[in-house]
């Protein structure tokens, strides 16, 4: 039977057409233009045409395809003599800002010219009609700590792609990277390619995040979106806003982007995540190699971790022989008295970390001897008074052999009875504690001419407490003086240290607070000012904590 429609029915249906076009009016193209600023941004894949034939489609990805083939050839054709630290034109179109003064021509193919010389790079986005996908080939100096003199990274930079050499060497540098017009399947995304040889790494801050990589992997990074580090093959590690991320091959970690101009770190890093196919043809494109998940060896993140940390871990070595016993309470309170007696060499009193109930026998060589006599006579009272002699002879080349005897008896009473007696002599080659597993050291770097720097990346998830500080620089010119030991910006010493070879709180008291000295999860810088301006190396910072273990780092 017909229902005939009611006024208040003939309304409702009027209320849904006003819907519908209210929609199909505003909320569509409202979502068109969401879509695309999340395509920009780099959350969505990039768009495919849907006005092209099958048969159109495939010629032009054919076409594009070629052209890629074409550009690598020809870039590695005629950058085939690059140097060391050296950048390449290696297919059209580049355009390049050139240092001031820079006699050097970069601007056609086979073009070579120092890195330092190029302060801004730009590559073109893959161009069909103009037959044209810049790239050009940048090689620097793998910088970690085992990499063998000489040996070199790779650095591809293609497509539409910007990069600002912030520091001159690449050691520091910003990028961006976006899509191309033309869009064609498999063809990779623009940004930057690194090639790592086997057993080499390099390390280096992109975007204000500190990278190391020790293998190949991909580099894409768009404005105000997200900048992702795709790892082929080796391990990897990440810093961004202080929280720190390894990953292996097979995975993918990225970084938000934003501030002034868009494209500097301004989040912790992602979790890994798997490669996605993208990110296979890319590196396929660029290198013939892993085209698909098979031909990648995935390293596990856990690994990784262990891969860098090995490589970045540098253990240090002294001498030592202390016999003593004591009786106390599970957490005494001591009262050292040092003497320091300076011979024709140097003397010097070092009172390492003191950990009780362990019996160790350690045996190690190092390029220095030191030979100290100990002699604790605390009182017996409840704050015992230990006095200390040591006494340091250095000569140029020497090996030592340590044999340390530590033989505690600790009783845990209401009160505290210390009574030792003992008279100790050590013939000390030191290895006083092991390297960190969690806590690595980063190389030496120079922020100015009279001030050396070393990271400390914190990876153990906790606060780390500085203990002790040993540093050896140069002693030239003769009125070269230690003046500040800086950490995370906080000065915990400052004053005039003339002589090299300074050993902190032994020779010289710290002057902040205890809280001062922590180093909480994350990367923290250790600075060391001179009164003069420092040499080219020489120099030595070793660092240990109150986790018992230490970091060193030389140049």
């Amino acid at each position: 039977m017909y229902d005939p429609p009611t006024p208040g029915r003939r309304k409702k249906q009027g209320s849904n057409l006003a819907l519908f076009l209210f929609l199909l009016l505003f909320l569509i193209p409202l979502a068109g233009l969401a879509g695309f600023a999340l395509y920009q941004s780099g959350n969505i894949s990039r768009p495919v045409s849907l006005n092209l034939t099958a048969t159109a489609v495939a010629e032009r990805n054919a076409s594009c395809r070629a052209l890629i083939e074409k550009a690598m050839q020809a870039s590695d054709d005629f950058c085939n003599g690059i140097g060391s630290n050296q950048a390449c034109y290696g297919n059209n179109t580049i355009k390049a800002d050139l240092e001031p003064g820079t006699t050097q021509k970069f601007s056609e193919r086979g073009d070579i010219i120092d890195v330092d010389q190029v302060r801004r790079i730009s590559a073109s986005s893959l161009e069909l009609d103009g037959n044209e996908w810049g790239v050009a080939v940048f090689r620097v100096i793998a910088n970690l700590p085992r990499s063998l003199p000489g040996q070199t990274v790779t650095m591809v930079v293609f497509g539409n792609t910007t990069l600002d050499n912030e520091d001159g060497n690449l050691g520091s540098f910003f990028f961006s990277s976006e899509l191309g017009q033309i869009i064609c399947e498999r063809a990779p995304d623009d940004g930057i390619m690194i090639s790592v040889p086997d057993g080499e790494g390099i390390r280096f801050v992109v975007n204000g995040a500190e990278l190391i990589l020790m293998g190949d992997a991909s580099i894409t990074a768009v404005k105000n979106g997200k900048m992702e580090v795709s790892l082929f093959e080796g391990s990897a590690h990440i810093v961004s806003d202080g929280q720190g991320q390894y990953f292996g091959a097979g995975q993918q970690v990225s970084v938000p982007l934003g501030g002034e101009n868009g494209n500097e770190s301004v989040g912790p890093p992602s979790g890994p995540v798997p490669l996605s196919q993208d990110d296979l043809d890319t590196a396929c494109a660029l290198t013939g190699q892993y085209c698909s998940y098979g031909q990648i060896t995935a390293v596990p993140a856990d690994q990784a971790q262990q891969s860098i940390q090995q490589e970045l871990g540098i253990t240090s070595t002294a001498t030592m022989t202390r016999t003593s016993t004591s009786t106390r309470t599970p957490l005494p309170t001591r009262t050292l008295t040092r003497t320091s007696t300076a011979t024709a060499t140097r003397t010097q009193v070092f009172f390492p970390a003191w950990t009780p109930s362990r019996t160790p026998t350690r045996t190690a060589t190092r390029t220095r001897t030191l030979t100290r006599t100990i002699t604790p006579t605390p009182s017996t009272t409840s704050t015992p008074s230990q006095t200390a002699t040591s006494t340091s002879t250095q000569t140029a080349t020497l090996t030592s052999t340590v044999t340390v005897t530590q033989t505690p008896t600790i009783t845990s009473t209401a009160t505290q009875t210390s009574t030792p007696t003992s008279t100790a002599t050590a013939t000390a080659t030191n290895t006083p504690t092991p390297t960190c597993g969690n806590v690595i050291a980063g190389s030496l770097t120079y922020p100015n001419t009279n001030e050396l720097q070393m990271d400390i990346i914190n990876a153990s998830g906790a606060t780390v407490r500085m203990d002790t500080l040993y540093v050896v620089w140069v002693d030239s010119p003769i009125s070269q003086n230690l003046i500040k030991v800086v950490l995370d910006g906080v000065e915990v010493w400052g004053g005039s240290d003339p002589d090299s070879e300074s050993s902190f709180p032994a020779e010289r008291a710290w002057n902040a607070t205890p809280n001062d000295r922590d180093v909480d999860p994350g990367t923290v810088s250790l600075l060391l000012q001179f009164q003069e301006d420092l040499q080219a190396s020489g120099y030595t910072i070793e660092v240990g904590f109150d986790i018992g273990c230490s970091i060193t780092s030389s140049n």
